[in-house]
């Protein structure tokens, strides 16, 4: 029996740990930060600046829902004051059946996209998918990774199986709470 007991509690202390997954709110909040496109090709050694703000609330308007807001600027050029280029985007999901994963809810119909996301360990995972008319196909995921400051960001985009993109973001957390 005792050799029982010490097995036991050396592998309980042995076993590799498990973090529980997060809850969706534990990501609310208002993210600002910066990083930079990760060059893909050796012919690419341009590490191009990117500076990004995400806001995660909950979703009025969908119970146990919530909404991911996020802008994303770029430089286009070296020189200073160069001409910058902004994109904002915002998604709203609602909670599916199963648990930490949600389906977006549409804005407009959009017959060939889909969204979704999920939460695993410190990660919101948010991928989107779209079908062209000719039958090709584009994965973009944002992985969004809680750290002791804020965020680490990983923005992926895959055009027809090739990896077209990728970037890589440090964001802090705001102190303002947002709902």
């Amino acid at each position: 029996m005792r050799a029982f007991v010490i097995v036991f509690v050396l592998a309980l202390f042995a076993a590799p740990s498990f973090a529980a997954d997060r809850k969706v709110e534990d990501f609310y909040g208002a993210y600002l930060g910066h990083g930079e496109e990760v060059p893909l090709a050796e012919s690419d050694k341009q590490k191009r600046a990117r500076f990004s703000q995400v806001i995660i609330r909950p979703a009025k308007e969908e119970k146990g829902g919530f909404m991911v807001e996020w802008s994303t600027m770029k430089l286009k050029g070296d020189d200073l004051p160069a001409p910058v280029d902004t994109k904002t985007y915002a998604l709203t999901f609602r909670p599916t059946d199963q648990p930490n994963v949600y389906r977006d809810v549409p804005t407009s119909p959009k017959e060939h996209e889909a969204s979704w996301a999920v939460v695993s360990k410190d990660t919101l995972s948010v991928i989107q998918m779209s079908v062209s008319p000719d039958g090709g196909y584009l994965v973009a995921r944002y992985d969004r990774k809680l750290t002791s400051k804020g965020m680490d960001v990983h923005f992926t985009r895959v055009e027809n199986g090739r990896l077209v993109r990728s970037v890589k973001l440090n964001l802090l957390k705001g102190p303002a709470k947002v709902n």
